[in-house]
């Protein structure tokens, strides 16, 4: 009986060590003119993947922006977003990507003839 209860326990402890790549996941970093940071919620099997990137200087922006991010789970290319609150938030739902928390993630921002690029690590 005891050696079912140890097996039991090992099998469970094997369980949780698996599903540690199944986390969630944060992705942050900063750049001289923005901050971002790229979030993957699971559920299930879907990932619900969120990027938020705050322009950091005082003054107001109003004219478009042009944002792409890559990563191994896919990439995204917004042209002519309009920013509010400097803040883009965009959003997504996917089957699980095999993103991992070693991975890091390149953001380039364009607006008003200036263009920067925003390296997002994990916490």
């Amino acid at each position: 009986m005891r050696k079912a209860f140890v097996l039991l326990f090992l099998l469970l402890l094997l369980q949780g060590c698996a599903r540690e790549d199944q986390k969630n996941l944060v992705f942050t970093g900063e750049s001289e003119h923005w901050t971002g940071k790229f979030e993957v919620y699971r559920i299930g099997d879907k990932a619900e993947e969120r990027l938020t990137l705050q322009y950091k200087p005082d003054e107001r922006l109003t004219v478009p922006i042009d944002f792409s991010y890559s990563f191994s789970g896919g990439n995204s290319s917004t042209k002519g977003y309009n920013i509010k609150n400097n803040k883009i938030i965009a959003r997504s739902v996917s089957s699980i990507a095999p993103l991992q928390k070693s991975e890091e993630i390149p953001i380039h921002v364009e607006w008003a003839g200036k263009k920067d690029d925003v390296l997002l690590k994990s916490k």
